[in-house]
């Protein structure tokens, strides 16, 4: 209960401090993490050093930099938009296609919905449903304090959003025949299982990669779109989807996760900044 009356005592001071000061604030903070610091400096550096092996220690080092303000810009952001309006919220984050997803919505079919940690995921599941014809469902890893748990996915329902954790992922799908629904898959992370886990080239590296959208997609032939969120400029996002599967039932094993690799990789090596390099994404080997 403390963290969560200190933590409602934060996000509450926040909503009133200006976005010119959010950003003053996040250059500061991305200073104190990079220079002084270090938070997970060996991690990015090595995470950057292994997707760009062609580029120089000065251009590894750039994009570090501008890696950690697109770290705490997001941070920041995440926080003051817990009180945001949502009319601001959709001012700064706006989805640029919505009718490639609605066209399966509306046919009264089940999408799975893939996106990654590029850009301002927490803005996306505030901005994206409103556009959608039908519920959009985001899987999560509910946190360990309760209160805290509730307290954030209340703030991140409040357009919509449904918030289910991982183990009741499959019994909500199950459910979705009855009403067409997009279920959210961040699927950029490292899993935390090899044996599951699907082997793809990413960014040039044998990569453990999340089988999730893969299987699910496959198994009860759920057309994959793909949710691209990129910065235009600092503090505003455009969201735009793709078709990634159309269907999926006829597709390989792995196929999929194979074509999100790769949509992916080629998002991240036009922005590299604008991903999230601070998680260990090559963390298990496939020879361990």
């Amino acid at each position: 209960m403390i963290g969560l009356f200190f933590l409602r005592v934060f996000t509450g001071l926040f909503r009133i401090v200006p976005f010119r000061v959010v950003y003053i604030l996040s250059d500061g903070l991305a200073f104190l993490l990079f220079t002084v610091v270090g938070y997970r400096k060996k991690v990015v550096l090595e995470n950057l050093r292994r997707a760009f092996p062609d580029k120089n220690e000065e251009e590894i080092l750039r994009i570090a930099r501008l890696s950690y303000r697109n770290l705490t810009d997001v941070t920041l952001e995440t926080v003051k938009s817990i009180y945001t309006p949502i009319a601001e919220i959709q001012r700064r984050c706006r989805c640029l296609n919505p009718e490639v997803l609605n066209r399966y919505i509306d046919k009264g079919q089940t999408v799975i919905l893939t996106g990654s940690h590029c850009g301002n995921w927490e803005y996306s599941g505030l901005a994206m449903p409103p556009a959608v014809h039908g519920p959009i469902i985001g899987v999560y890893k509910p946190l360990t304090n309760k209160g805290i748990d509730r307290y954030l996915n209340s703030r991140r329902s409040r357009t919509g959003l449904v918030m289910v954790s991982m183990d009741d992922m499959l019994r909500t799908v199950r459910k979705s025949t009855e009403q067409p629904v997009a279920i959210m898959l961040l699927s950029d992370q490292s899993p935390s299982n090899r044996k599951s886990a699907h082997w793809v080239e990413f960014l040039g590296v044998d990569s453990a990669s999340l089988p999730g959208a893969d299987v699910l997609a496959r198994k009860f032939n759920f057309p994959v779109v793909h949710y691209h969120i990129n910065r235009v400029r600092r503090g505003f996002y455009e969201i735009n989807f793709s078709v990634l599967c159309d269907q999926p039932s006829g597709v390989e094993e792995m196929g999929i996760t194979r074509m999100f690799a790769r949509t992916l990789e080629a998002e991240i090596r036009a922005n590299p900044e604008q991903w999230l390099w601070s998680h260990k994404r090559w963390k298990i080997r496939r020879d361990a």
